[in-house]
């Protein structure tokens, strides 16, 4: 078998168990938009799910509105140049509201979704396509 498509099932499986574990590890995953949830729940995350692009809110709203429900976030944003920005932005402001942000599952995640080649959560969700068996 080639070793890139090695290197690419195993950071999928790799990605797939810490999905399973991830509930125990934060309150809520924050990500950028509807496809990004359906992409998590397609590699079996059952957990809590919010979106960043609520419409009504600002930041600071949403903020307080995550902040008053949850205590540890993952920020799950895109691994783009905007996800990058969105990513400190809400860093900052759910750090100062009082929420524990979880920089290393982050990390954790952009490692495994490099392997894959995906860098958007969304492409998650089709992450096994082309996959030989």
């Amino acid at each position: 078998m080639n070793r890139s498509i090695k290197r690419r099932k195993n950071a999928i499986c790799e990605l797939e168990q810490l999905m399973h574990e991830l509930s125990g590890l934060v309150d809520v995953v924050v990500v950028e938009g509807l496809r990004d949830i359906q992409a998590l729940r397609s590699l079996g995350y059952t957990g809590s799910i919010e979106e960043l692009n609520r419409s009504g809110f600002n930041d600071f709203d949403l903020a307080d509105d995550l902040t008053s429900r949850y205590k540890r976030v993952l920020l799950l944003l895109d691994f783009d140049e905007e996800g990058l920005r969105l990513n400190q932005r809400f860093n900052q402001i759910l750090e100062r509201k009082g929420a524990k942000v979880e920089y290393g599952l982050r990390k954790e995640f952009g490692r495994l979704m490099a392997a894959t080649g995906a860098y958007a959560i969304e492409d998650l969700d089709n992450i096994r396509d082309g996959m030989e068996e």
